[in-house]
């Protein structure tokens, strides 16, 4: 195949690719629209008396522009500078491919694929994480704070004769707080600052261990993998801290986060591979050779132009 023509296939291949993941991930975004939008979370009763919804309100440690920044910049920085250094370590930084007319440095194709893997897989633990909290509608621990709950016979929570009464029926007085705070209350299971955190810091921590060479400073990688699991703890703890998640909310965040990104680099992105055998500190190089150049330079009687030999049973029983 000539250069250009070459050239251009890879170029409608990697188009074909790109619109069909761009389409998954259009899909893939439909159910958070269909959450933050369409629908209500379901509408849990509670007990007046039930101290775990009475703490009160406060806001966010981490914020949800905050924990933005943090999914995002770690995988942005550490695929980028991975991927050019995974090239550099084997001799192949000059690589490069031709599409579209444009001369594209492989390492950057490759930083391309991997954000592609890791996105996919944010997307997933998002939506699974928000179909939980719609699903099952817990109540946080500031929502008596924040709903200030009402009842159609003009009594409250605070009437002595409601304290082990399970409310179903009631509207918010909300004072001092929006449509938005009441809703949000209701949005307790699972933590979605610890499963988001949990997927992206964990999935950093895998690609450090099977995708990034380091041939110096024998502690670098674990101490980052170290910064990296210590922060996504941090930021689950915090929900508690805050009065935003009751602990088994956090708790099922976190293994929902876990299970993204075990899964997500296991069986999509393939990081569980066997690394390339290296030797001296240089990569394996490729020494392999065709059946039949082995064997046309191995004397007879094995060259596969040779008749083999056939023994008779005589034969073939002295010779053992």
């Amino acid at each position: 195949m000539q250069p250009e023509a070459e050239s251009n296939f890879q170029s409608s291949k990697l188009l074909k690719k790109a619109i069909l993941n761009l389409t998954i991930f259009v899909a893939l975004l439909i159910p958070l629209i269909v959450c933050e939008f369409v629908i209500e979370p379901y509408r849990r009763g509670f007990f007046c008396n039930d101290e775990t919804i009475k703490y009160p309100f406060r806001g966010n440690t981490i914020t949800p522009v905050l924990l933005g920044l943090i999914i995002a910049s770690p995988p942005l920085l550490i695929i980028t500078s991975g991927e050019y250094t995974r090239l550099r370590y084997k001799r192949n930084t000059n690589d490069i491919r031709c599409l579209w007319g444009l001369i594209v440095p492989l390492w950057l194709i490759n930083c391309f694929e991997q954000l592609t893997y890791f996105t996919f897989g944010l997307l997933l633990t998002t939506d699974a994480t928000e179909i939980g909290k719609y699903t099952i509608g817990r109540i946080r621990p500031h929502f008596i704070a924040v709903c200030q709950p009402q009842f159609h016979d003009g009594s409250s929570c605070s009437n002595a004769t409601n304290q082990l009464r399970y409310v179903e029926n009631y509207y918010c007085a909300s004072t001092g707080y929006n449509a938005d705070d009441v809703r949000q209350a209701r949005l307790s299971f699972p933590s979605g600052h610890a499963s988001l955190a949990f997927y992206s810091l964990l999935y950093m921590i895998i690609y450090l261990q099977n995708r990034v060479v380091w041939q110096k400073g024998q502690l670098i990688k674990p101490f980052i993998q170290f910064i990296l699991i210590i922060s996504a703890w941090f930021i689950a703890l915090t929900r508690i801290m805050d009065n935003w998640h009751h602990w088994s909310d956090v708790l099922a965040g976190s293994i929902l986060g876990t299970l993204g990104a075990l899964l997500t680099a296991g069986y999509i992105s393939k990081m569980y591979r066997s690394p390339s055998l290296v030797l001296d500190g240089l990569p394996r190089q490729d020494t392999s050779a065709t059946l039949n150049e082995v064997l046309a330079s191995t004397p007879p009687p094995y060259t596969m132009q040779q008749k083999i030999k056939t023994f008779t049973e005589h034969e073939y029983s002295s010779k053992v």
